[in-house]
């Protein structure tokens, strides 16, 4: 990973809600690798377990951080499509391990398949669609 990647990767786990999400890379030096983070605070709904909006925000990270290896210095990629299917409940103080796969990269998309899992449970995985736009 060249210097740039390493900065983007880190500015997208730097964004606010990633950090009140305890949001980190499973592999430091290959944040491509997957993010993990822990049922906690902010990840916890009124029931006691994995809040889906938070799920769903560790999904997209981890899908960015996936396709950024295939992006040019002067491309960014947002989300335009997310569908997720959660298949079991993530409970407090348990650790979420969310890794991603680029399915296939278009001039102008990036198809990402996510899943995220407790140990060997399967939690949720997702399918996401992100538009690839020159920075200016």
């Amino acid at each position: 990973m060249t210097d740039t990647l390493a900065e983007r990767a880190a500015a997208a786990l730097a964004i606010p809600l990633q950090v009140a999400l305890e949001a980190r890379a499973l592999d430091p030096s290959d944040p491509a690798a997957g993010v993990v983070f822990p049922v906690a605070g902010l990840a916890i709904n009124p029931g006691g377990t994995l809040h889906a909006g938070a799920l769903g925000s560790i999904l997209e990270l981890t899908a960015f951080l996936a396709l950024l290896p295939h992006l040019d210095a002067a491309e960014h990629a947002v989300t335009h499509h997310i569908s997720t299917q959660i298949l079991s409940p993530g409970r407090a103080g348990e650790e979420v391990t969310v890794t991603a796969a680029v399915e296939r990269r278009t001039r102008r998309l990036g198809f990402v398949t996510a899943t995220a899992a407790v140990g060997l449970r399967l939690v949720a995985r997702s399918q996401i669609t992100k538009s690839v736009i020159d920075i200016r």
